[in-house]
């Protein structure tokens, strides 16, 4: 679970650090050069893909330790539809 959080969170860094650096390029506060546009979109890509692999890997644990929970659940919602 720490290690979703961890990639969700490191995915967040890289984006706002890509869009931030990329921001300050459009400004011209920051000289553009094509490896520090390019060094940019990667880091924005990759933030990306990190964050949404941390937050699937997060919704798959909350899943899974929801079906164990009602696996020992003696009440089931459903029960009271069967009769």
């Amino acid at each position: 679970m720490l290690r979703a959080k961890r990639q969700m969170l490191l995915g967040g860094i890289l984006l706002v650090v890509g869009w931030l650096v990329l921001f300050l390029i459009v400004l011209e506060v920051i000289p553009s050069s094509i490896w520090l546009n390019m060094l940019m979109y990667s880091a924005t890509v990759v933030g990306f893909i990190l964050g949404m692999v941390g937050a699937m890997t997060q919704v798959r644990i909350n899943i899974h330790k929801h079906r164990q929970e009602r696996q020992y659940d003696e009440y089931d919602e459903y029960d009271e539809y069967d009769q």
